[in-house]
């Protein structure tokens, strides 16, 4: 079984260029590893972690009658699913190739969510919620098998040793059960509200928990031993491959998520009592988590003391989605993991050879078995289905990418693809961000080679949204890379707003402010485009053949520059700033934008002192501006650091002020020079010096 899925599976890079239509630059969108390509959806295809596309193997499909299936048995060709909502056991005839499902039996509950098969060939099945165990015969006959005392829900029924152990919560206790329905006893209580999995190794028997993602081998105490303890929240599954153990661990975004409400949100519900409601709450359906898988090598002795001091290897790690079932293929450590995320099913073989092997119609593949003949079935949620994957080659296979967004409507180019054998390509476009009516229809593209590429073009509608198939049409096609080349629709830059900053100064400087001030404007590419800028200046409503432009030396490539005020006359002036997109469109496509400022003064012109006089130990003058305001009046003596003067009406608030200053009683005899400087609005400084006594 360790070719279940093939090697030849080959690198697929999708990149996607994005730049708008009839503007004359490119943007990319690009697809280039696993994750990228897991985005998208195969059908009879195969993704590996190398982002390899190949022809995968085929499946077939049947519906059931109901919105979930949850659990799978399998024995020989026959074969068995567990349901929700509706708790049935559906039949599953395998011998066709198709599974063929009829349902055996309706039993009393929300889910069945377990069940294993007694040596005489009837079933014994769990169901939740509620810890009653029922039999059922070949013929849909039910009756009671077992009730487990203070049990909410059982997870797990496995076959061991003539006994049947039993994975329940919420009081997280392994109960063995014998085939006859008797002698029920806890051999394992853990703190952990719930134990979700049952594994035996030999004679061993290992449990998985939740809240806390933990390990426990059963041994003759009671609380039995910790394993491992991993960082999640749940060890959801866990499954033997060859040597090698292997742990599905789920951490929910709300911590105060258990497997019980992940489940319930799965089947879309409030509770798992009661009936389903009505409504269409959405909210419900989905429990958001992130999902790893872990493995240990035991070595060839299988030695479960190595899953505490072995190093634990993260084979592989989901975002936003959770894993519900493992299943081993082999014995060379392949594992099959089951997602929450659209109907994805997962191969891996250490942490380097990780494929899609299964893409299912519904949201959720829910459980997996292993048939006699090596094929696999699965079973899916949101839209019951059984399918049954074989190793036999797909007859189609195709891969479709998700929805790719040009950010604005666009005119879309030539596509080019790298592979091998026969590749078939089709496009569509829409408005929207999910496929719906409003989109065209799918439009082939006609390839032709050209070099180590096939290239083609379409004429398809200019809309924001696009999505590719490629199909893979012969038996040795494999995709490597696909590039579309496409133009957004240019959109202009959008200048807000532009600040000039006035000159800056203290009362306490000594100094007339910088000649130069600084002009910013803020804009918004809108499409991301680059942008370049000129700034102009006038005379406040001037012509347009008045502009004199500041940035002499070249367009600017940042949203500001300088004005040097020396070179301007007093007065009111207005600054224009242009922007246009043309380093990422070209000249003959750029769009551009123009604002023009709030008027602002240029005032270099300094203020005036008159008639300073010296009286009776105290200093008086005239402060005045022509183009503002006295700011403020200060004095020296003899050198020293300025000391503020006062107005005389006690405020500085006009165009032309008197002020007084009182000489310090201190000061001693002889000559001394006061000097008086007055100080704007703008900081322009004009002083005046007197002697006195002496």
């Amino acid at each position: 079984m360790s070719n279940w899925l093939p090697n030849s599976l080959l690198c697929v890079s999708l990149v996607l260029a994005s730049s708008w239509a009839w503007a004359g630059g490119t943007k990319t969108h690009e697809l280039d590893d696993f994750d990228a390509f897991d985005d998208g959806e195969v059908e009879g295809a195969a993704i590996e972690r190398s982002g390899t596309i190949t022809r995968g193997y085929a499946s077939e499909r049947a519906e059931l009658e109901h919105s979930s299936a949850f659990s799978c048995l399998t024995d020989g060709k026959q074969a068995w699913v567990g349901t929700a909502d509706k708790a049935t056991i559906q039949a599953v005839d395998l011998r066709g190739g198709t599974p063929a499902a009829k349902q055996l039996v309706e039993l009393e509950g929300v889910v069945v969510s377990a069940m294993t098969r007694l040596p005489g060939g009837d079933l014994i099945a769990a169901v939740l919620p509620g810890g009653k165990l029922v039999r059922v015969s070949k013929k849909g006959e039910v009756s009671d098998f077992a009730e487990l005392p203070d049990v909410g829900q059982i997870w797990a029924i496995v076959p061991h040793k003539g006994k049947l152990l039993i994975g329940t919560g919420p009081k997280g206790a392994l109960w063995s059960l014998g085939t006859d329905g008797k002698n029920a006893k806890i051999v394992l209580d853990v703190p952990e509200k719930d134990i979700l999995s049952v594994l035996t190794i030999g004679d061993e028997i290992l449990v998985g928990t939740s809240p806390k993602s933990r390990l426990y081998k059963v041994d003759s105490e009671l609380e039995g031993v910790l394993l491992h303890e991993f960082q999640g929240d749940e060890v959801r599954a866990l499954a033997l491959s060859g040597t090698w153990l292997v742990a599905a661990v789920n951490e929910f975004e709300e911590r105060s998520v258990s497997s019980r409400v992940a489940l319930t949100k799965q089947l879309s519900r409030s509770s798992l009592t009661g009936e389903k409601p009505t409504d269409n709450n959405t909210t419900r359906s989905r429990a958001n988590a992130d999902a790893e898988l872990w493995a240990v090598d035991l070595g060839q002795k299988r030695d479960l003391l190595r899953t505490q001091d072995a190093a634990w290897d993260k084979w592989f790690a989901k975002k936003s989605q959770y894993f519900i079932d493992l299943l081993a293929l082999d014995d060379s450590g392949t594992v099959l993991a089951a997602s929450s995320e659209g109907g994805k099913i997962y191969r891996a073989r250490g942490r380097r050879d990780v494929s899609v092997v299964a893409d299912l119609e519904e949201r959720q593949a829910t459980s997996m078995c292993l048939t006699d003949a090596g094929d696999v079935l699965a079973t899916a949620s949101d839209g019951a289905a059984v399918y049954a994957l074989s190793q036999t080659p797909a007859k189609t296979a195709r891969w479709v990418s998700e929805v790719l967004d040009a950010e604005h409507p666009a005119r879309y180019g030539s596509f080019a693809l790298r592979g091998e054998g026969k590749l078939e390509l089709r496009v569509r476009t829409g408005p929207t961000s999910e496929v719906d009516d409003r989109w065209s229809a799918w439009k082939p593209v006609k390839l032709a080679r050209d070099n180590d590429e096939l290239r083609g073009a379409a004429d398809i509608p200019r809309r924001r949204y696009m999505q590719v198939e490629v199909k893979l049409a012969d038996a040795d096609a494999s995709l490597r890379s696909i590039t579309a080349f496409y133009a957004p629709e240019n959109l202009p830059p959008l200048i807000d707003k532009i600040e000039i900053s006035s000159q800056s100064f203290g009362s306490d400087d000594d100094s007339e402010p910088d000649a130069d001030i600084a002009i910013k404007w803020t804009v918004d590419a809108r499409d991301g485009d680059s942008l370049l800028y000129d700034a102009h200046v006038r005379a406040a409503g001037g012509g347009d053949d008045e502009w004199v432009k500041l940035n002499t030396a070249g367009p600017l490539a940042k949203s500001e520059t300088k004005l040097d005020l020396d070179t301007l006359a007093d007065g009111i002036y207005e600054v224009r700033v242009i922007a246009t997109d043309e380093p990422s469109n070209g000249a003959g496509s750029a769009r551009r934008d123009e604002l023009v400022s709030a008027p602002f003064v240029i005032d270099r012109s300094r203020p005036t002192l008159s008639n300073v006089t010296h009286a009776g130990g105290r200093v008086t003058g005239v402060a005045k501006d022509q183009g503002s305001y006295v700011h403020d009046v200060a004095f020296s003596i003899d050198g020293a650091d300025f000391r503020a003067a006062s107005a005389s009406d006690g405020l500085f608030d006009s165009s032309s002020e008197k002020f007084e200053l009182a000489l310090p009683d201190d000061l001693g005899p002889g000559p001394h020079r006061v000097v008086v400087r007055a100080r704007d609005a703008r900081g322009n400084l004009e002083t005046v010096a007197i002697k006195v006594g002496g």
